[in-house]
């Protein structure tokens, strides 16, 4: 189950944990710190980043960012203990909350250390820093998967063909399943600049915390839950709500990715999206074909067009 998005618990974990190094090493804890951090950030000034950097370094320890802190820790340990699709939903909506609040405390802290830093360049800032850790979290990942398989490819060369067989099946099975991530939902669409790929990708992020979108997310989520026991007749009948609602949650993501980017022309915007819709939907058609999940597949941050 993947349950955080564009700015998660590893948007600070390296320099959070080298904050918690003990006093007698402060050389490791500043390579680690400063490891977290990308070297330059597109659209930011280097007299900005600089300063951004300072002041995030200077507040790891800020108490509204550590209290945001662990309680994204705490929700990331109850992930291990969720059963069925009501409490992954619900636990998806805390982590939403969760996640606002430490990004919320995290520019507030930042700007307070440091008065003169602009909000934009530091939530591009924010977003550089998300992606080089999930770059990192991928690469690494990737690694582990190689090894593995490589260690399944030395097994197998040792058993008898009728038993190698079904584990490589497997394994080309779950890596068939893996669910999408983030990254590749919000992937360069053809014909489309970097350049307008970047601000869409920081609209996005900016995007999430608009109210209205909001409120329409948390009413999916409650019809879902009273959905989830009725007969399959009694959801034909519902059919009607889930169609307006996802068209209003479409809306809604449209008129927040404009307010959030508007240098993006309709067509570039509505053309990104029209690109993310299609990758979510066949996504959780793939998904659903190889029943690969035991939760709903709700990628961040779109929902499918009807």
């Amino acid at each position: 189950m993947r349950l955080f998005s564009l700015l998660t618990l590893a948007l600070l974990s390296a320099f959070v944990q080298a904050a918690d190094e003990p006093v007698a090493k402060p050389a490791k804890k500043s390579v680690r710190a400063n490891a977290a951090l990308p070297e330059s950030v597109p659209g930011v000034s280097d007299e900005q980043y600089a300063k951004i950097r300072r002041a995030l370094m200077a507040t790891y320890g800020d108490e509204a960012v550590a209290v945001a802190r662990k309680r994204l820790a705490d929700l990331k340990e109850r992930t291990r203990f969720v059963k069925g699709r009501n409490e992954a939903e619900d636990l998806r909506l805390e982590f939403e909350t969760a996640r606002d609040a430490m990004v919320k405390a995290t520019l507030e802290a930042a700007q307070k250390f440091d008065p003169s830093i602009e909000k934009d360049p530091l939530v591009l800032t924010l977003n550089a820093i998300e992606e080089l850790m999930k770059k990192r979290s991928q690469d690494a990942a990737k690694a582990a998967q190689e090894k593995a398989s490589a260690e399944e490819r030395a097994a197998a060369a040792n058993k008898p063909k009728d038993e190698a067989k079904p584990a490589a099946e497997t394994t080309a099975k779950e890596a068939d399943a893996k669910p999408i991530t983030p990254g590749e939902l919000l992937a360069d669409v053809e014909g489309v600049s970097a350049e307008d790929m970047r601000k869409f990708r920081a609209a996005a992020y900016k995007a999430q915390r608009d109210p209205k979108l909001k409120e329409i997310k948390a009413k999916r989520a409650q019809l879902l839950k009273e959905a989830e026991f009725l007969s399959q007749e009694e959801k034909k009948n519902m059919r009607g709500e889930f169609e307006q609602i996802q068209s209003d949650l479409r809306q809604a993501n449209l008129a927040a990715l404009a307010a959030a980017a508007p240098d993006l022309s309709k067509e570039t915007l509505e053309k990104i999206y029209e690109a993310v819709e299609t990758r979510t939907r066949e996504a959780i058609e793939k998904a659903g074909k190889k029943k690969a999940t035991k939760t709903p597949l709700k990628p961040f941050p779109f929902g499918e067009k009807k």
